[in-house]
C-alpha cells in the first residue's frame, strides 16, 4: 500500500482508495498480488492522462469537470506527477459563481482558469456575480468561458472587464435568455484570441463578428442562437467572414423571429466563400435568409445540413436545391423519416454519411404538409431513391384530433405522397394511419397508380384485422390488385 509518510490520514477520493486496492494478475487471482504503488510514475500519467481523455468537452451543455485536484490530494508522489505534466494533463483551475476566487486561485499553481456559471443574475446573486467578474482579473490565464443564462445588469458588469486580450481562450459560451439583453460592443474581449477554437452566443446580438474573425482564425465551432433583431447580421457579412476561417467545421446560425430576413434578395456573387472544411450546417430563420446566404458559399465537405424554416404560406428555395444538388456529401440518401409535432413538421433525409434535416415550425397541420410538400418538389433528388420512409409522430405528438381537424383536406396527404417515386416500403403510425387511410380511399378506380407507383407495403401501426383504417383502405388495395400492382397491407410493430 502507499506508504504513511507519503498518504494523508484524511480521507481520500472514492477514487483514489479504489485504485490503492491490491490488485491481482488478470488469470490467476490471489498469486502475485501487487499494489498500484509499485507502477512507475510514467503509467500512472498514462493513467491519468487516459482518466481525463475520456471527459470529453461538452460543445453545447455544461462541460465536465476533470477532477485532477482530488487525485493531487491523494499524496505527495501523486501530486508530483500531477502538476509536472499540466499540459498534457491540460490542468486548469474551475471558477464558478460559488467559488470564492480571490482567495482559492492562490492555493493552486498558475494553471489556466476555466469560468464556468449556470445562471448570472446581479439582482439575485450579487454574490455569486462578483465571484465570476474577480477571475476575470486574470485575463492572461483565461482559457474557457462558459456562462448561461445571463441577465442584461450581469452582462454590461462582465463586458466591463472582458475588454482586453484573451491570449489562451480556447473556449467560449455565453446565453442569455433576457429579452432586453444590451448589444455586445465591438471592444468585447479586446480584438484578440488568437488559440479561440469554440464560439458560442445563445440570445445575445453580437455584431462584431468581423472583429471577432479577424484574430480568432482557428475556430471550428461556430454557433450564433437565437439571435435577437438588434443582432441582425446580413447574408453578405456572415459569408465573407467565414470565408476567413480555414478551419471551421460546425457552423450554427439561427434567428429569434422572423423578422430577421433580407429586405430583398442579392443575385449571388460570382466568387463564392469556399468554406472547405466545413462538415455540419444548422440554420434556424426564413427561406430568404438561407438562399442569400446558401448563393454565397460552397461547402465540398458537408454532409450533415439542417434547417429549420418559420411557417410562410410559399417557400420558393431554388438556391437551396442548386447548394445541394452541387454539394456531394449530401448525396444519396435511401432513407426518410417525416415527424409531425403540435408545433412542427420535420422531414429528416439519411445516406450512409449524409443527413439532411428540414423543419417547419407551424401548428396547423394543413399548412404543415403543404409546406413540406412545396419545400420538397423542389428537392425531389433527395427523395428520388427512398424506398422505406416511416411517417410518425415525435415526442411531442399532435394533438388527439389531428386526424379529425376541419382544416384538413386529404388531398394534402396524395400530394405529398405523388414525390414518393421509389418507395416500395411506407411505414405509418398509429395517429397518422387514420388520415392516410382516408387519403388512399378516395383514389377510386383507375386512379390507384396516381401516387406511390412502387409501393408493394404498407405498414400500418395499431392495424386491427376488421378496424377503421383496415376498413377505410380496402377499396385502394383492390384497385391495385386489379392493375396488377397488388400490396401487402400489414401491422407495423415498432
Amino acid at each position: 500500500m502507499l506508504r504513511q509518510e507519503e498518504c494523508s490520514s484524511e480521507a481520500r477520493p472514492q477514487s483514489a482508495c479504489l485504485l490503492q486496492r491490491p490488485l491481482q494478475t488478470a488469470y490467476r487471482p490471489g498469486i502475485g498480488q501487487v499494489t498500484i504503488d509499485v507502477l512507475p510514475d510514467e503509467a500512472l500519467l498514462e493513467i491519468f492522462d487516459f482518466y481525463n481523455g475520456d471527459l470529453v468537452y461538452a460543445i453545447l451543455a455544461m462541460p465536465l469537470t476533470w477532477e485532477w485536484m482530488r487525485l493531487a490530494q491523494v499524496c505527495r508522489r501523486w501530486r508530483n506527477i500531477i502538476f509536472g505534466s499540466p499540459q498534457r494533463l491540460d490542468l486548469r483551475v474551475v471558477c464558478t459563481n460559488t467559488t470564492p476566487t480571490r482567495t482559492s486561485l492562490g492555493i493552486w499553481p498558475r494553471f489556466p482558469i476555466a469560468v464556468r456559471c449556470e445562471h448570472m443574475h446581479s439582482a439575485v446573486d450579487e454574490k455569486g456575480s462578483s465571484n465570476i467578474i474577480a477571475a476575470f482579473k486574470h485575463i492572461g490565464r483565461i482559457s474557457e468561458v462558459h456562462i448561461r443564462d445571463i441577465d442584461g445588469s450581469a452582462l454590461e458588469k462582465l463586458v466591463a472587464v472582458m475588454q482586453e486580450p484573451f491570449p489562451i481562450l480556447r473556449h467560449f459560451h455565453l446565453s442569455s435568455s433576457d429579452e432586453s439583453i444590451p448589444v455586445v460592443p465591438e471592444t468585447f474581449l479586446g480584438g484578440y484570441t488568437p488559440r479561440l477554437r469554440t464560439f458560442i452566443i445563445f440570445g445575445i446580438p453580437f455584431l462584431s463578428l468581423p472583429q471577432l474573425i479577424f484574430s480568432a482564425t482557428r475556430i471550428k465551432f461556430l454557433v450564433f442562437r437565437d439571435i435577437p433583431s438588434s443582432g441582425y447580421i446580413t447574408p453578405e457579412v456572415m459569408a465573407n467572414c467565414l470565408a476567413a476561417l480555414p478551419n471551421l467545421e460546425h457552423l450554427s446560425i439561427g434567428f429569434r423571429s422572423p423578422q430577421s430576413r433580407p429586405i430583398q434578395i442579392n443575385p449571388p456573387p460570382l466568387t463564392r466563400s469556399v468554406l472547405r472544411t466545413l462538415t455540419r450546417l444548422n440554420f434556424h430563420g426564413t427561406s430568404e435568409y438561407l438562399e442569400d446566404f446558401v448563393a454565397r458559399i460552397d461547402a465540398p465537405l458537408l454532409n450533415r445540413l439542417s434547417v429549420v424554416l418559420f411557417m410562410d404560406l410559399i417557400f420558393h428555395i431554388p438556391r437551396l436545391h442548386d447548394f445541394i444538388y452541387h454539394t456531394e456529401g449530401l448525396m444519396p440518401c435511401n432513407q426518410a423519416y417525416m415527424e409531425f409535432t403540435g408545433s412542427m413538421i420535420k422531414t429528416s433525409i439519411l445516406g450512409s454519411q449524409a443527413r439532411f434535416d428540414m423543419e417547419v415550425r407551424c401548428e396547423r397541420p394543413d399548412w404543415q404538409l403543404s409546406s413540406m410538400t412545396q419545400i420538397f418538389s423542389q428537392q425531389l433528388p433527395l427523395l428520388s431513391h427512398i424506398k422505406q420512409p416511416k411517417i410518425c409522430e415525435g415526442f411531442c405528438p399532435p394533438h388527439t384530433g389531428w386526424k379529425d381537424d376541419p382544416d384538413m383536406d386529404s388531398s394534402l396527404w396524395l400530394e405529398l405522397f405523388h414525390l414518393f417515386i421509389a418507395v416500395r416500403i411506407l411505414y405509418v403510425s398509429k395517429i397518422l394511419a387514420p388520415p392516410v387511410a382516408v387519403a388512399l380511399q378516395e383514389l377510386g378506380e383507375g386512379r390507384a397508380m396516381e401516387v406511390l407507383p412502387m409501393l408493394q407495403n404498407l405498414s400500418l401501426e395499431g392495424l386491427q384485422p376488421a378496424g377503421p383504417v383496415q376498413r377505410a383502405i380496402q377499396s385502394f388495395v383492390a384497385s391495385r390488385q386489379r392493375s396488377g400492382h397488388p400490396i401487402v397491407i400489414q401491422n407495423w410493430q415498432r
